[in-house]
């Protein structure tokens, strides 16, 4: 290009020298883009990471409660057994026709 630039008529040096500033410029905004674009990538995956390590908390506690309220119906089974398969499985028995 400087080549070009040497032998070329006044007129074409001014086209080339804006060519040239046109072709910095392009560049600089395709390397500002490169990493803004590479920025992004490593967002999302730090994000993508979190939502991956909060989704396992929440199974963990959710898994927790279940094993809570399943000990706590089986208490409240326990603590009612006699009313639940003494009364009312009688009445249930005899609806059925089972003699005992």
């Amino acid at each position: 290009m400087d080549a070009a630039l040497s032998v070329a008529n006044p007129e074409a040096k001014i086209h080339i020298e804006a060519a040239r500033a046109q072709l910095k410029a392009a560049k600089d905004a395709c390397y500002a883009n490169t990493e803004a674009l590479e920025q992004a990538i490593k967002e999302k995956n730090e994000a993508v990471k979190d939502a991956v390590v909060w989704k396992e908390k929440q199974r963990k506690a959710l898994k927790e409660l279940w094993i809570y309220r399943g000990a706590i119906i089986a208490l409240v089974l326990w603590t009612f057994r006699g009313f639940i398969f003494g009364g009312v499985m009688f009445v249930a028995r005899k609806f059925v026709g089972v003699p005992w």
